[in-house]
């Protein structure tokens, strides 16, 4: 689980809409004050939580504001530091470099040169072995961080992990990814000690083309470090984004035993050559997790190429296996023998498409999540379906009338509206997000879309648009949250959408905008009332 991952319940605001804050004038009439007039009465601890919710731009411009606003929110500002391109790399860590006092409210640091995600730009390259470098100058600065991520092309250079061990007594969250280079079985990577979280995964886009990889033993030293010097794991992953490429011999970890796990992901499963299924489907496995009570989040990805999942996939687990299971990504047939169904309020099933043949058997399992708040899905809808195969969605819906937050994922560019109609079934739903195919031509905005959303459900707090194509670079062409913003009169009625909107337009041009757009009732045929922020 990457540093950018958080509770779905804790999404970024602006701050403009967080202190959308209603007073009375003289006449009665409500009056709404400015975020900056609104945020200077405030007690810092209001503030403080106000800035845990604002995105990071937001963050750092209500910093600016005056010089008591900057010393007060310092630590939240370089609590967490994520640089998320090879540029932000060599501007922040120079940065650092030249002012280690800043060094010292940085909790979690995760680095990504040459990252495969960077979007709507690709990154640009940058010697990783510089990044690493200028990590170890400021790593005796690094007093009281605990977590260090890296992403890079290769795993980095190993005098990095000796200073970082050596140098920040208080690390004890490790995340690292390999490309395309062997594993050192030496690697001072392996020599931590007393570690709440490990991470060790192949990174996205190392292509490849093999059907069934062999699977690559991890080393001796990393499984001495798990199963021996790390008595208080809470969180371990190990796995391949890149399952064409390179696969990890993951089976060891069902000798280990760790009292506090509460965090599991592993993978990638599916079949080997003989079209067996690879673990996490044998006995060892289900002893393995009947035995670690304390999990509430497990992942197991799975990925079956150009084949369809079994219909059933055994789990063997106990009777009482994980009681306290909150959420579960991986492919719903494992949801089968769950002996504590009840337990799961989050559910990701975007391993594979699913198709409307498979809906009498997965339908009877969602309806057993009987505290089920939270689903993404991936539903398979053909490009020449009637509009009418929307229906088929209905089923899922009725299945699990208490969600609050809903995913729906097609790679098909059907027509959202046909969905939103059906929403009405989710009485207590409150952010809704949708990613589909994106069809040159296409003449609907994703604006419209949201708007369409919320003329439907009117309910919503949030909704989220992503376009998709599969030669697109990240596979994302456009994205947009829409943030809702009701009336001061208590009727309930939806004003306004708060915008954020960035991608790629059908000339290749990358864009960027933020701004306010009314919605007028009853047609919902709006208006752009604070025009484009930033357009980049």
């Amino acid at each position: 689980m990457s540093l950018e991952q958080q509770p779905k319940s804790l999404r970024r605001r602006s701050l403009n809409i967080l202190l959308q804050v209603p007073i009375l004038s003289r006449s009665h009439a409500p009056l709404t004050i400015s975020a900056p007039q609104a945020i200077g009465t405030l007690p810092a601890d209001i503030i403080l939580e106000i800035a845990n919710l604002l995105w990071r731009d937001d963050l750092l411009n209500l910093s600016l504001t005056s010089s008591y606003l900057r010393a007060l929110l310092m630590p939240a500002l370089y609590d967490t530091v994520v640089l998320t391109s090879s540029r932000t790399c060599r501007k922040t860590l120079r940065m650092l470099q030249r002012r280690p006092e800043v060094c010292r409210y940085i909790h979690k640091l995760a680095v990504r040169p040459n990252y495969y995600l960077a979007w709507p730009r690709p990154d640009e390259r940058i010697d990783e072995d510089w990044v690493a470098s200028a990590v170890e100058s400021i790593a005796q600065s690094l007093v009281i961080m605990h977590t260090f991520d890296w992403d890079g092309l290769e795993m980095p250079k190993d005098s990095l992990w000796r200073t970082l061990r050596l140098s920040c007594p208080q690390l004890r969250t490790v995340y690292s990814n390999v490309g395309h280079l062997p594993l050192d079985p030496e690697s001072e990577l392996f020599s931590f000690r007393n570690l709440k979280s490990f991470s060790l995964t192949v990174r996205h886009g190392l292509g490849g083309s093999e059907l069934f990889p062999s699977m690559e033993a991890l080393p001796e030293r990393m499984w001495n470090m798990l199963l021996n010097n790390t008595p208080d794991l809470e969180e371990l992953s190990l796995c391949s984004f890149s399952t064409s490429a390179r696969l990890f011999d993951v089976s060891p970890v069902t000798t280990g035993t760790w009292p506090k796990l509460a965090t599991l992901t592993l993978g990638s499963f599916g079949y080997q050559d003989d079209f067996t299924l690879s673990p996490p489907n044998d006995v060892a496995f289900g002893n393995f997790l009947s035995s670690h009570s304390t999990l509430n989040y497990v992942r197991f990805a799975w990925n079956f190429k150009q084949w369809l999942s079994p219909d059933n996939v055994p789990t063997y687990l106990g009777s009482d296996a994980l009681p306290k299971l909150s959420t579960y990504v991986g492919i719903y047939q494992q949801l089968a023998e769950l002996p504590h169904p009840e337990s799961i309020t989050s559910l990701d099933l975007t391993c594979e498409p699913l198709y409307d043949s498979r809906m009498p058997m997965i339908c009877p399992i969602l309806r057993t999540l009987t505290s089920l708040t939270s689903l993404d899905i991936w539903m398979h809808i053909p490009d020449d379906a009637p509009l009418s195969d929307c229906e088929f969605v209905r089923p899922i819906l009725l299945s699990c009338r208490k969600l609050v937050e809903f995913h729906f994922m097609c790679t098909t560019a059907f027509r959202v509206r046909h969905l939103s109609a059906m929403l009405g079934l989710l009485p207590e739903l409150k952010t809704f997000s949708v990613t589909k195919g994106h069809r040159y031509g296409e003449r609907e905005k994703m604006r419209d879309t949201a708007v369409g959303v919320v003329r439907h459900i009117p309910g919503l707090s949030q909704v989220n648009v992503r376009w998709a194509r599969e030669r697109c670079r990240n596979h994302l062409k456009q994205e947009g949250t829409y943030d809702v913003i009701k009336g001061t009169d208590g009727g309930g009625q939806v004003e306004r959408l708060g915008v954020y909107e960035r991608g790629v337009t059908v000339w290749g041009v990358a864009f960027k905008r933020r701004y306010m757009y009314e919605v007028k009732e009853p047609r919902y045929v709006g208006r752009s009332v604070v025009q484009v922020v930033s357009r980049k």
